[in-house]
């Protein structure tokens, strides 16, 4: 070795390395300033801001950029965007409300554990809470149109989450195929029918507006399931409640 030689790696050299760093950082600052520039210039629905979050985090190939984002997004249920009547900007408000309502009505249900007799989704309509009539009943006896005692504090439940709403409600009765002949329901049109009404006077008992209210009774021709079996036809035996999207 030459006198005088030292084998010292050049600052240059050291400084350099981080320097695509820098660049990444400037990406990224770049991408969250034109989110909150997004999100102050209007209202972004739910279903908007999961699209927006799922892009960025592809472009940034699952870097972790954005955790607090995916994480905020996991907790909110949202409906398949087909169900969704979405007409306009101004229903994605709508919408989001509908989902938190939803919300509030899933645990409710967890809670008084009545999951195999009441469910909810989000339809092209509105919120749909379904009343199942299933074996055993709950909320009606077999080929009976008067609501159950123990079918009470269910709906006082529910009642609690929608009173406060402005939104108009639909009360729809349905039955299965199986045939009725009775003189107090001569076929599943009144039956069902007055299933629905019976839920509805309810709701007016419990301080729902009255002119929020309507009825209607489908019999066995709007079915959810195939009559082919006792599955089936508990599936299809069933009150829904309606809250329709406030421009309905």
């Amino acid at each position: 070795m030459r006198k005088g030689y030292h084998l010292t790696p050049k600052k240059d050299e050291e400084e350099n390395t981080d320097e695509w760093m820098m660049t990444y950082g400037d990406l990224v600052t770049q991408l969250l300033c034109f989110f909150i520039l997004l999100m102050s210039f209007s209202v972004i629905s739910s279903i908007k801001f999961r699209e927006v979050v799922v892009s960025l985090q592809e472009a940034l190939s699952g870097t972790g950029a954005l955790p607090a984002w995916q994480i905020a997004m996991q907790s909110v249920e949202t409906p398949p965007l087909e169900n969704i009547a979405r007409t306009s900007e101004d229903n994605d408000e709508e919408i989001l409300r509908m989902i938190g309502v939803k919300s509030k009505l899933d645990e409710l249900i967890k809670d008084i554990k009545m999951s195999e007799y009441v469910e909810t989704k989000i339809e092209k309509e509105g919120l749909v809470i379904t009343l199942k009539q299933d074996n055993p009943p709950v909320f009606f006896d077999t080929a009976e149109a008067k609501i159950k005692p123990e079918a009470y504090p269910i709906l006082n439940q529910i009642v609690t989450v929608i009173k406060g709403l402005p939104n108009k409600i639909k009360i729809e009765g349905h039955t299965d195929i199986r045939p009725i002949n009775t003189p107090q329901f001569p076929s599943n049109w009144e039956l069902s029918t007055m299933r629905a009404t019976n839920v509805l006077r309810y709701l007016t008992l419990m301080n729902i507006q009255p002119e929020r209210l309507s009825a209607a009774g489908y019999g066995q021709y709007r079915p959810i399931a195939k009559n082919e079996n006792e599955l089936g036809m508990s599936k299809n035996r069933r009150v829904e409640i309606v809250i329709l999207y406030h421009s309905k």
